[in-house]
């Protein structure tokens, strides 16, 4: 399957760059394998398809850097600048998004893992296509209750939801919303130890910013604990069709996930599918699918497939409430 896969997609790519050689579009993947693991590659298998589904002619090439130092990153831009390619798609983390914009690169570039509120004011040639998580936690807020608790991942991402979680909903509720913090560490092995009092959550919206194991973990020992929560509510991470595989319906049947992944584009959706890119679940794969739309747009002086609109930079996407049922995600009546 892997044999013919790389078949069809080298064949398709020769074919639409002999039909328009004399149009070909250039770009270049700035990545670093070391820091963002699968995603270098997956990143790169989803733009290719995303090229091949606009019938466009086109050269795709990886410029991988050891690191997101500002040296690789100085270094690999000098690369892509010397092999005249006319654009740039970076799926960096914050940190080399950060160091990326101290050179001041003049190139269209699309980062697809950052929000542009996390950086600030840069050059409008870069161009933010993360999604939201502000948005979605604004859109929970209708269905948080009288309090809240707050579990999230030891990390700095982990440490900024929770954060961020109970600052809008104390400014939503005018400061009238009690919340407690619970970090939850590598193994998740302190849930259990969180949940030893079960009548803590009684009546509680618990707020979920953990990964699908963890998340599926602390909603089956609430129902195990017999905790009577008022609900759980979730962000894009766990927007995931493993939370349906590692819970109970039981554990999940007050559960709202917020999700972001809402428009597809039949003929981007369809060749990703064929090339097993989950354009579904993945909010990478999908926001690189909008990156790539975006700069073929942009050079061609073509609408773009997506009607997602750009504010100051940034892709806005919608919020969809969806509701992990028996055997899968479905969207949910608004309040």
């Amino acid at each position: 399957m892997k044999l013919f896969t790389l078949f069809f997609m080298l064949f398709f790519s020769l074919c639409a760059q002999d039909t328009y050689s004399h149009q070909k579009l250039k770009i270049a993947l700035l990545v670093a394998p070391s820091v963002v693991g699968q995603y270098s590659q997956s990143t790169y298998n989803v733009a290719l398809s995303t090229l091949m589904a606009s019938k466009v002619p086109f050269e795709l090439v990886s410029y991988e850097m050891k690191d997101e130092s500002v040296s690789s990153i100085e270094q690999t831009l000098e690369k892509i600048n010397n092999d005249s390619m006319q654009a740039v798609l970076a799926p960096l983390t914050l940190n080399g998004v950060k160091n990326l914009l101290t050179l001041n690169p003049d190139k269209p570039i699309f980062i697809p893992t950052v929000h542009k509120r996390d950086v600030g004011v840069c050059n409008n040639n870069i161009i933010f296509g993360a999604i939201d998580y502000q948005a979605q936690i604004e859109a929970l807020l209708p269905y948080m209750g009288h309090s809240l608790a707050i579990f999230y991942g030891d990390s700095a991402v982990g440490n900024n939801l929770a954060k961020m979680t109970q600052t809008i909903a104390s400014e939503a509720k005018k400061g009238s919303i009690p919340s407690t913090l619970y970090s939850v560490d590598t193994q998740g092995a302190n849930i259990v130890k969180y949940l030893a009092r079960p009548a803590a959550f009684s009546k509680k919206s618990i707020v979920i910013h953990l990964p699908v194991v963890k998340a599926s973990m602390l909603a089956s020992h609430l129902t195990f604990t017999g905790a009577h929560e008022h609900n759980i509510l979730s962000t894009q991470i766990n927007f995931d069709p493993t939370l349906i595989t590692l819970t109970q319906y039981n554990d999940r049947r007050n559960m709202i996930v917020a999700n972001s992944i809402v428009e597809q584009v039949p003929s981007i959706y369809e060749i990703n599918s064929l090339m097993n890119n989950d354009l579904t679940f993945d909010w990478i794969n999908y926001t690189t699918t909008v990156g790539i739309d975006y700069l073929i747009s942009y050079l061609n002086s073509t609408e773009r497939l997506y009607s997602m609109r750009l504010i100051d930079s940034q892709v806005i996407y919608p919020v969809e409430l969806m509701k992990p049922k028996e055997f899968g995600f479905e969207p949910m009546m608004s309040k």
